[in-house]
């Protein structure tokens, strides 16, 4: 059961990105600014990675900056972008992949909040410029509300 549940671990973030990829091709516009989010949404998450390894800025709080969960927050906070449903289930499936990491022992629940906390702000705020410079800020306030 253990093992399922790794492999299961294991998909999530590449299950994250085909979602993200089908949604990104059903868009006629702005491919390109997406694409540079994504980029520069990864080099923040492993550029704080490197600085939490050199700096042992968590490990000096008793915790483990959590790279999966990093990674993941980046495709979840743009795909609650696309639709309702997604609004909904993204944030759900983060959190239970959260909980899926603390029963296997990966990380715990305050190792992975405390690192999509530190990461949460800039990635809402890229995404935000992202559909004010597009043109789509419209479109995706009234996905939100």
């Amino acid at each position: 059961m253990i093992n399922l549940l790794a492999i299961l671990a294991d998909l999530y973030i590449p299950l994250l990105i085909i979602t993200w990829l089908f949604y990104l091709y059903q868009q006629e516009s702005n491919r390109g600014g997406e694409i540079k989010v994504l980029l520069l949404s990864l080099v923040l998450v492993y550029s704080l990675m490197l600085l939490d390894n050199y700096f042992n800025i968590w490990p000096a709080w008793g915790l483990d900056y959590s790279t999966h969960s990093a990674v993941a927050l980046i495709f979840v906070v743009n795909l609650t972008g696309r639709n309702r449903i997604l609004k909904l289930l993204a944030p759900l499936s983060l959190f239970a992949y959260c909980a899926l990491m603390r029963f296997l022992n990966y990380h715990s629940f305050v190792d992975t909040l405390s690192t999509l906390l530190v990461l949460l702000p800039a990635l809402i705020y890229w995404q935000k410029r992202l559909k004010i410079n597009t043109g789509l800020w419209k479109e995706w306030f009234n996905n939100r509300f």
